[in-house]
């Protein structure tokens, strides 16, 4: 690990969130509110009814939260699962090892899964040799090994997690393998596997997805296949695979792009801080200056107008908090019936935010549900995903039924360092907004 990392001073907000974490806990223990007695709750800690139904036995992010609350550990575990993915010669091995060697050096436990498709292809396989029927039935393959993979790798990691902070690192994910097939080609995939469809393989399987762009775009006197003997190409077709790659990832609630705008170090170095902030790591020493912006939009144009974009329902609900000083809310995204959840918990540092997100399942949004503050509205959105000119941008429409001070209200977020703000050209931009705290989603859905 070089110097520079070395010398970092890091703060765990993460751990510094768990007075109000064990709270949720305690939640998680009511029903409509009642407190549950103690002769409701089974061996495990869990409640055993809920609503007339049995709950389930899987062990869940509410059961290890009622674990860690009935034993009064004052240490709270998690498994963070992010998949680095982008085009040929993109810098993922760099950026994986760097991140890797990293939180090993803070006390974390890493797992790194190796790209299926690279192990397969190592066999003497020649994609290209390939038949359209034999390409199609090799990608469901490897779709069906990059599952089993990771399926075995995610379960042994509830193991360490029992003792120590996870991170699983994944080079390449289960939307990877699409991006090498054509639209109507998926959508013979799926009904062969009627289980797999978008919202589980890329929003409720993974917490994080970095794309990184190929150096055959915006860097390519440093473009080289020589690092992966398995790779043939060229620097046209390596840019259209890296934005077909990019594409299948539009959605994912946690999603960032990084670009050649700066020097390959710099862009290493701009993807470990993405993920610390992702777990709630504050890393002092260093600024990569990638940070969350947000502008007004005066009005949504025609769908023509847009590049390829995915299009999403999302919920969102404040609860009660236990300070005036910590924001929790829940949210639910999805399409078509299917639905990822998860919960956020934000706070303010020097009157910078600092938020914490983790994926939970349809029965513990259920029941965190029964605590919805009712001094806020609930919060109604069309989002509307895409990439443009190399990033990754996120647009959000608020709908009906909603506050009236969000009526007619359209909000375009991304990250971006202070120096390189580039405004989609078919988006007509009132003005920024990062921190007008009006615009805050906590302040747009207090009721007055």
């Amino acid at each position: 690990m070089d110097s520079k990392l070395e010398n970092l001073c890091v703060e765990n907000k993460y751990e510094k969130l768990i007075h109000h974490t064990k709270s949720i806990s305690n939640i998680l223990k009511t029903n409509n509110g009642r407190l549950v007695n103690t002769s409701e709750i089974n061996n495990n800690g869990l409640k055993k009814k809920i609503d007339g139904q049995e709950n389930s036995t899987k062990t869940s992010f509410s059961d290890k939260l009622e674990d860690q609350n009935q034993s009064g550990s004052d240490d709270e575990k998690r498994i963070h699962r992010v998949v680095f993915t982008g085009g040929p010669c993109a810098g993922k091995t760099t950026s994986i090892n760097r991140i890797k060697t990293f939180f090993e050096n803070i006390g974390w436990k890493v797992l790194c899964v190796p790209e299926t498709a690279t192990t397969l292809l190592s066999s003497g396989i020649f994609f290209a040799e390939l038949d359209e029927n034999g390409k199609l039935d090799f990608q469901e393959n490897l779709l069906k090994t990059l599952l089993q993979i990771e399926d075995t790798i995610n379960e042994t990691a509830k193991n360490y997690a029992n003792s120590k902070n996870v991170i699983i690192i994944y080079d390449r994910g289960a939307m990877d393998p699409i991006s090498y097939i054509e639209p109507h080609e998926w959508e013979v995939l799926k009904m062969r596997n009627p289980n797999w469809n978008e919202v589980d393989l890329r929003d409720n399987r993974y917490d994080q997805i970095i794309h990184l762009v190929t150096a055959a775009n915006g860097a390519e006197q440093f473009y080289t296949l020589e690092n992966n003997n398995t790779r043939t190409e060229s620097i046209e077709l390596a840019r259209e695979l890296d934005e077909r790659c990019a594409k299948t990832w539009v959605g994912h609630p946690c999603m960032d792009v990084i670009g050649n705008s700066t020097v390959f170090d710099t862009k290493v170095t701009k993807a470990l801080q993405t993920v610390c902030e992702r777990v709630g790591l504050n890393l002092k020493g260093f600024d990569a200056g990638n940070r969350k912006r947000k502008f007004l939009v005066k009005q949504l144009p025609d769908e023509s107008f847009f590049p390829n974009f995915e299009e999403l329902t999302v919920v969102h609900n404040y609860l009660v908090s236990t300070s005036d000083s910590i924001q929790v809310r829940i949210r639910k995204s999805g399409k078509g019936g299917n639905w990822s959840y998860s919960y956020a918990i934000r706070t303010y540092e020097d009157g910078l935010p600092n938020e914490t997100r983790t994926q939970i399942d349809r029965r513990e949004y259920a029941i965190l549900s029964k605590t919805i503050d009712s001094n806020h509205y609930t919060i109604y959105q069309r989002r509307r995903c895409f990439i443009w000119g190399h990033r990754y941008y996120r647009l959000d429409i608020y709908e009906e039924p909603c506050n009236p001070s969000c009526r007619g209200l359209i909000i375009l977020s991304f990250r971006t360092a202070d120096n390189d703000i580039i405004l989609p050209s078919f988006l007509q931009i009132d003005r920024e907004i990062t921190n007008d705290s009006y615009f805050s989603m906590f302040n747009l859905s207090a009721k007055k």
